[in-house]
């Protein structure tokens, strides 16, 4: 059983899914060790996972558009909120009088 799981982690070292997913597969049929059945079971899911990588599109970046002249000053005449972050640490005067 050892010898199917060294054959599918090779096969997938090599992008070969289908193969991998074959030894994977005749190790969950013949049976094994609990321990190679859960590998076995967590390969298939892996192989899994990339195919519907490879196969769902990718999203598209939605490109930023630029600022118009019209716009800036639309953007311009909104009053501006300045923050002031506070010195780590501040001065504290103190008069006497």
């Amino acid at each position: 059983m050892r010898e199917e799981i060294r054959l599918g982690n090779e096969a997938l070292g090599r992008n070969d899914l289908e193969g991998a997913r074959q030894h994977f597969q005749k190790l969950l049929a013949e049976g094994g060790t609990e321990v190679q059945l859960r590998i076995a079971r967590n390969r298939l899911q892996e192989i899994q996972d990339r195919e519907d990588a490879i196969n769902s599109p990718a999203p598209a970046k939605k490109r930023a558009t630029r600022k118009t002249a019209s716009r800036a000053k639309a953007a311009t005449d909104e009053p501006v909120v300045k923050l002031v972050r506070p010195p780590d640490n501040p001065v504290i005067v103190i008069n006497k009088h």
